[in-house]
């Protein structure tokens, strides 16, 4: 072992599964532990930690950070489930009555959440004026009416007020003080964009949504403690970098993505392919997406989750319900494979291990391909024939999945990942297919490799763009730098321009972000 070695961990907490992988500082893998995900995820998780470090047999003080990546956000939204219902706050003086809230969305989703939009004076025009002053005792009006109607948590969205904030701020102000601080409150214009439908769907779930990670994670910090780990915890992004558990909180919808990123990432540092094809097979469901130069793919139009369309970037992807809980059945001839997946019960519930759905996993058992402990695939009475034939039929899915991406990236090596990627030997596939080493646990390895960011938020005169952009630039990497991300890896990802028309000395609002790789010690 070497001398001063220091370890990090990274956990990836999907639907059917939950992974843990002990990384050097090399970024070898040391350790890894797979469990069941337990409906209150800590369980799962205490019992993976447990076991890689009972694996290493490492000093618990050199673990210096763990880097979660969870689909528990992206989940809450398809079940519908653990949402807070939410009341909206329009600052728009023109009182545009054409647009409702949540205009296009599933129904079943707005009804688990959604409660009544009161709109009030002000906001900006696109020159900076305001359109209306806006009203204290209206903002107060508005208030107590979404307070009779039992909301629980508060979107507020003004006019262009990614331009200008103070609007927003001063409505948050005015119900903190109103509810004594306990309204969760979120602001459109810390969720970014300038689309006032995307950016007003964006933190409506955003709002919905602020009671998902505290429900899940409250105990992890204690549970850690509890196995003499105390570093820092760090909760994964949808660009791949991290936010503490704090910020994850406040901002959950800047998670809602983050599964696909680790597994994408994960899987193309896995198999040391900077461009490729990811594949990645769950237990419930397969996910494809594309990787360049070692970063995914991003949507090129706005993202879409649920039904809701959004306005911020999110991996490239296209999913179909295929996975190694997906239970199997035949009408006329015609094999269904999903969309039901016996998920984190496949173990119990599957032919295999004396339960009564035919799953993915049976079939993988009875034709030899896998060999799990404790599992008696003589239970499973398809023929041989039939269970060829199922295997086919995925096989057909994966290409037919891969068929969606552009033709030029079609040549590219395609890498397989997942715990379902077992299920399925390398030699029905042609030869550009990867199988790398740990593959079932790529998601986990992606979260640990997270990049550390920061953001340069601000208004400020482009008279001298060129010079103003580059000092922008300097000062999100070096406040990158400063919370740790390694100075030789620091870029800049991301830079957006919001101009104020009209206003003299050209103004704008620019955001800058910059990121960088964890430094070899961490």
């Amino acid at each position: 072992m070497k001398i001063n070695q220091k370890y990090k961990i990274g956990i990836d907490i999907g639907g059917t599964n939950t992974d843990v992988v002990l990384l050097d500082s090399d970024n070898e893998v040391i350790a890894c532990a797979k469990t069941a995900t337990t409906p209150d995820l800590n369980t799962g998780i205490k019992t993976a930690l447990k076991q890689i470090l009972d694996e290493a047999s490492i000093i618990r003080e050199d673990i210096t950070g763990i880097f979660l990546g969870t689909t528990q956000v992206a989940n809450a939204i398809h079940q519908q489930d653990n949402l807070y219902r939410v009341g909206v706050i329009r600052i728009a003086g023109h009182h545009p009555q054409s647009l409702p809230s949540c205009l296009l969305w599933p129904p079943a989703l707005k009804k688990s959440m959604y409660v009544d939009t009161i709109t009030i004076n002000g906001g900006f025009e696109c020159h900076g004026d305001p359109i209306t002053p806006i009203n204290p005792a209206e903002i107060r009006s508005a208030l107590k009416e979404l307070l009779k109607k039992n909301i629980e948590s508060l979107a507020v969205i003004g006019v262009y007020a990614s331009l200008n904030s103070h609007h927003e701020l001063l409505v948050k102000e005015i119900a903190q003080e109103m509810t004594q601080g306990e309204l969760p409150i979120s602001l459109s214009h810390q969720i970014g964009g300038a689309g006032f439908i995307e950016r007003e769907n964006s933190t409506i779930l955003n709002a919905a949504l602020k009671q998902v990670m505290p429900t899940a994670f409250k105990n992890l910090v204690a549970i850690c403690g509890d196995l003499g780990i105390a570093c820092p915890l760090w909760i994964t992004q949808n660009d791949g970098s991290v936010a503490d558990l704090a910020n994850a909180n406040e901002y959950p919808i800047f998670t809602i993505s983050a599964g696909p990123t680790n597994s994408f990432i994960g899987g193309s540092r896995l198999a040391q392919k900077e461009d490729a094809i990811v594949i990645d097979i769950g237990g419930t469901s397969t996910d494809i997406g594309m990787v360049r130069k070692g970063i995914p793919r991003r949507c090129f139009n706005n993202s879409c989750i649920g039904g809701v369309t959004l306005n911020f970037p999110m991996p490239d992807v296209y999913s179909i319900a295929l996975g190694g809980g997906s239970q199997i059945q035949f009408t006329q001839e015609k094999i269904h494979i999903g969309p039901k997946s016996c998920g984190n019960k496949t173990f119990s519930q599957s032919l295999s291990f004396g339960g009564k759905q035919l799953t993915l996993t049976d079939i993988a058992l009875a034709l030899g391909y896998v060999d799990i402990a404790g599992a008696r695939p003589q239970n499973v009475s398809l023929p041989r024939k039939g269970c060829k034939a199922v295997i086919d039929e995925v096989v057909k899915q994966i290409y037919e999945l891969i068929s969606k991406i552009g033709p030029e990236e079609r040549s590219l090596p395609v890498i397989m990942i997942g715990g379902g990627s077992a299920l399925l030997p390398q030699h029905l596939f042609d030869g550009r297919f990867i199988i790398p080493p740990y593959a079932h646990y790529a998601n986990a390895f992606g979260a640990a490799l997270a990049t550390i960011s920061a953001t340069i938020d601000t208004v400020v005169s482009l008279e001298h763009r060129q010079e103003t952009l580059e000092e922008l630039q300097q000062q999100a990497i070096q406040a990158a730098i400063q919370k740790g991300a390694d100075f030789k890896t620091v870029s800049i990802v991301d830079i957006e321009i919001l101009p104020y028309h009209y206003i003299p000395n050209r103004m704008a609002r620019v955001i800058v972000k910059a990121s960088g790789n964890q430094p070899r010690a961490i």
